[in-house]
């Protein structure tokens, strides 16, 4: 379900597709990049409380960078214009923001898209749950890095990032592998964006990734984290 004539001014049928399907899209009518951005932390302040990135930044201009110009730890440093791996946002924090918005300001030539993937639907079985929910590995973070288990107590949500998670015994490599094979074999959602699209992604059920991107297409997209 794709929700594209949504009005603002009524959060019922903007948020019930994010609801039922843990993420929702819409296409703004706002012909400037900044009345884009101001629409998208609209939308965030609606959904909860604005959180930093690893900028530090409340509102975000996000673009595909080469491994040299990326942040030090982040996936770009790792894969840079190669297709981003499947993650949730902000999980070297011990609690990640619950949900990632998004805004085309400049879709890029040629564009590249973000990838959907709600890990719901990766059919673990039980005793794959038990294991994500039982077994810790440790996250890394710099000074800040911590020893936490994959899936949050309860399910609450999904810790996934390969580039910050790292097992630390046998179980360890275990979980992280039934996940990666899991991921491998799943379909997913494919955006392809277009400018003015704004997407609304529940960071605790769905995960999201990029397909590859060449230096200098101009994909822009504004990106606002939110706490709830």
């Amino acid at each position: 379900m794709v929700a594209r004539d949504i009005v603002i001014a009524d959060p019922d049928r903007h948020f019930g597709p994010l609801l039922e399907h843990g993420w929702s899209l819409h296409n703004s009518e706002a012909s400037h990049p900044d009345a884009l951005v101001h629409e998208l932390i609209t939308l965030g302040d609606r959904l909860g409380t604005r959180v930093a990135g690893r900028a530090g930044l409340l509102e975000e201009i996000v673009q595909p960078l080469a491994t040299e110009d990326a942040h030090p730890r982040s996936l770009s440093a790792r894969y840079g214009l190669d297709a981003l791996p499947f993650h949730i946002e902000l999980s070297h924090r011990t609690r990640p923001c619950r949900y990632v918005l998004l805004a085309c300001i400049d879709p890029g030539s040629p564009a590249a898209a973000t990838m959907l993937l709600d890990w719901q639907t990766l059919g673990f079985s039980p005793e794959e749950l038990d294991l994500l929910e039982g077994t810790p590995v440790l996250v890394r973070s710099g000074r800040r890095s911590f020893y936490s288990t994959i899936l949050a107590p309860g399910g609450a949500f999904l810790r996934y990032d390969p580039g910050c998670l790292e097992a630390v015994d046998q179980r360890g490599r275990r979980v992280l592998a039934v996940i990666e094979d899991r991921i491998a074999c799943a379909s997913f959602v494919s955006h392809h964006w277009r400018q003015g699209d704004i997407l609304i992604i529940d960071n605790w059920r769905v995960l999201h990734g990029r397909s590859p991107s060449d230096r200098g297409s101009g994909r822009r997209l504004a990106r606002v984290l939110v706490d709830a």
